[in-house]
C-alpha cells in the first residue's frame, strides 16, 4: 500500500541524511576533510482523478536523495613548523599518484619515506615537476617528488665578485686601502682575494741635485694643473748656504703655489721660490756668487681622482702567472667611477697549490642596473658589502615548500637549490569528483579531466608551506541538520505506525 510505501521512501532518505551529517561530524579533526550536504526530491506522481474543470488530482509516491553535495570551501589554515606539510590556499588539489592511477588530495599532511620520496600518510607518491641543477622543467612530465637528503652538493669556484665601497678623496698620497673578499676554486678551498687601492701619482720634472757658488741656479718643476697636490718621498726639501736648511712637506698634499710659500717663509739666505706658468711651474732659485747647496726631491704629482688598484691572493696559494690584476680607476669631479667603463674580466691566477683549476673570475665595477659600485667622496675609505658566487661544497640539511609549489633544499654551505615543484591540479566540476577515502578523488566524466599547472597560476591557489588545511565541518550548523534529519526520520515513523493503526482497525471491522 502506498500509505506504507510513502512513509519508507522518507525513513530511507532521511537515514541517508543521518549518515551523511555523522560522517561530517566524525571527520571534523580529518586533514582538509570537505563536508557534504544530502538533498531531496520529491517521487513521480500518480494520477487518481480530475477536477470538475478537468485538473488532473495527482498523488505524490514519496522523496528520494538527489544528491550528496560536496562543499570544498577553504577551511581554516593552521600552522605546524612542519617542514613537510603543506596548505593549498584557494582552488585546486595536489596531485597523487597511488599505483599508477593519479588522485588528488586537499591534504597535505606529506612525510618521506626511506628514499626521501615525499608521500601522503597513506604511502602514495606525491607528484610535481622535475628539476635538473637547480632549474625546475614545467614542461616536463609529472614525477614524484624526491627530497635528497644525505646527498652533498659540489663546490661552485668563483666567477665574479663584487666590491661595494667608497675610497676617500682625502687619502694621504701613498696611503694603501685594502678590501678583501673570499674567493672558492674549483675544489671549494677559500682564497682571500685583497683588492689594494693607491691613489695615482705622476713624477714632476726636477731632479736631486746640488749647486755651488757661481751664476745663479734654479730648479724648475711642473705640475699638469695649478690645483694638483704634490708631495714628495722624503717629505721634505733641503736648501741652504754652509748649513742647510730642511723644509718640511706637511704630510697632505700641496700644491706648487703653497710649497712656494712654505720654502719663501722659510727665509734661506740667497734662496727664492716663485710660481709661474698659470700655477703650474715652481722654480727655486740661488744668488749668484753665494756657495750654496740644494738638495731637492724628485716631487710627484698627485691626482686625487685616479687610483691604481692591484687584486692578489696570498702567495702560497698559487705558483704560477697572473692576468689583468692591476689596473686604474678614474673618478669624475662628482666622485662617480668613469673608467672603466665596464667590468674587469678575465682576472687569472695559474698554478693553485691546492690541486684546483686555475682561478679564472670577474671583477663587476657595475650593478645590473650600470650603476658603479665603486664611489670617491669625502667619506671614511671603507667597504659596505661585498659578495661572489662561488662556494665550497656541502652537505644537505633541511627543506622548505614555497607559496609557488617550488621544494628548496638547503645545504650547509648555506646554499638552496631547487629539486622539484608540486603540481596543482583543477576541475570543471568540482562535484563530479569521485571520492576515493582518505580524502582522495580521482576525475570522472562529470568533473572533466584535471588540469595540471602550478601554483598561483590560471586561477590555482597557492601554498603555505609549515601549515595544514583543517576540516571545514561547522559543528553548529551539523547539530541544527541532524535536528531536523532527526525530526523527519521520526515523522515518517509516526505515519508508519500511524497507517499500521488504521490497518488494524481496518481488519477489525470485517471481522
Amino acid at each position: 500500500m502506498a500509505s506504507f510505501s510513502i512513509p519508507l521512501t522518507g525513513l530511507e532518505a532521511d537515514s541517508t541524511a543521518l549518515n551523511t551529517i555523522a560522517n561530517n561530524l566524525s571527520n571534523m579533526n580529518t586533514t582538509a576533510f570537505k563536508s557534504q550536504t544530502t538533498s531531496f526530491e520529491d517521487l513521480f506522481y500518480q494520477q487518481v482523478g480530475s477536477s470538475g474543470s478537468g485538473d488532473p488530482v495527482l498523488s505524490g509516491q514519496g522523496v528520494k536523495v538527489s544528491a550528496n553535495s560536496t562543499d570544498y570551501t577553504q577551511g581554516s589554515v593552521n600552522s605546524t613548523g612542519v617542514a613537510s606539510d603543506v596548505a593549498l590556499t584557494g582552488n585546486g588539489f595536489f596531485v597523487i599518484n597511488n599505483g599508477g592511477t593519479q588522485e588528488y588530495t586537499r591534504a597535505g599532511n606529506f612525510q618521506t619515506n626511506q628514499n626521501g620520496n615525499l608521500i601522503t600518510s597513506d604511502g602514495m607518491s606525491v607528484m610535481g615537476y622535475p628539476a635538473t641543477n637547480g632549474v625546475v622543467n614545467t614542461n616536463a612530465p609529472l614525477a614524484a617528488i624526491q627530497i635528497p637528503v644525505g646527498a652533498t652538493e659540489n663546490p661552485n669556484p668563483t666567477s665574479q665578485f663584487t666590491l661595494n665601497m667608497n675610497l676617500n678623496s682625502s687619502t694621504i698620497p701613498g696611503t694603501t686601502v685594502p678590501a678583501q673578499v673570499t674567493v672558492y676554486d674549483s675544489l671549494g678551498n677559500s682564497h682571500v682575494a685583497t683588492v689594494n687601492f693607491t691613489q695615482s701619482t705622476t713624477a714632476l720634472t726636477g731632479a736631486n741635485a746640488a749647486y755651488a757658488a757661481g751664476p745663479p741656479s734654479t730648479y724648475t718643476y711642473t705640475a699638469a694643473s695649478a690645483s694638483d697636490p704634490i708631495t714628495s718621498a722624503t717629505n721634505s726639501i733641503t736648501l741652504g748656504t754652509t748649513t742647510p736648511t730642511n723644509v718640511a712637506i706637511p704630510n697632505t698634499g700641496q700644491t706648487l703655489t703653497q710649497l712656494a710659500a712654505t720654502i719663501n717663509a722659510a727665509s734661506i739666505p740667497g734662496v727664492t721660490a716663485a710660481v709661474g706658468g698659470g700655477g703650474t711651474t715652481l722654480t727655486i732659485t740661488g744668488a749668484a756668487g753665494n756657495p750654496l747647496s740644494a738638495t731637492v726631491p724628485a716631487l710627484t704629482q698627485v691626482n686625487p681622482n685616479v687610483w691604481n688598484y692591484s687584486i692578489g691572493l696570498p702567495s702560497s696559494d698559487y705558483t704560477g702567472a697572473t692576468t689583468n690584476t692591476t689596473g686604474t680607476l678614474t673618478f669624475n669631479s662628482s666622485g662617480q667611477l668613469i673608467s672603466p667603463a665596464s667590468n674587469v674580466s678575465a682576472i687569472s691566477f695559474a698554478g693553485m697549490t691546492d690541486g684546483a683549476k686555475n682561478m679564472d673570475f670577474s671583477w663587476n665595477l657595475y650593478n645590473a642596473a650600470g650603476n658603479p659600485l665603486v664611489t670617491q667622496v669625502a667619506a671614511g675609505s671603507s667597504v659596505a658589502s661585498t659578495s661572489q658566487d662561488g662556494y665550497a661544497s656541502g652537505t644537505y640539511q633541511s627543506f622548505n615548500i614555497g607559496a609557488d609549489g617550488t621544494v628548496s633544499v638547503k645545504f650547509s654551505n648555506s646554499q638552496t637549490q631547487a629539486v622539484g615543484q608540486l603540481a596543482i591540479a583543477t576541475v570543471n566540476n568540482e562535484q563530479g569528483l569521485q571520492q576515493m577515502g582518505g580524502t582522495n578523488y580521482i576525475s570522472t566524466l562529470a568533473s572533466g579531466q584535471a588540469t595540471v599547472g602550478v601554483a598561483g597560476s590560471s586561477g590555482r591557489g597557492t601554498i603555505q608551506g609549515g601549515a595544514l588545511e583543517q576540516s571545514n565541518v561547522n559543528i553548529s550548523s551539523e547539530f541544527s541538520d541532524l535536528i531536523v534529519a532527526q525530526s523527519a526520520y521520526q515523522a515518517n515513523a509516526k505515519s508508519i505506525t500511524t497507517f499500521d493503526t488504521i490497518e488494524q482497525s481496518t481488519i477489525n471491522m470485517i471481522q
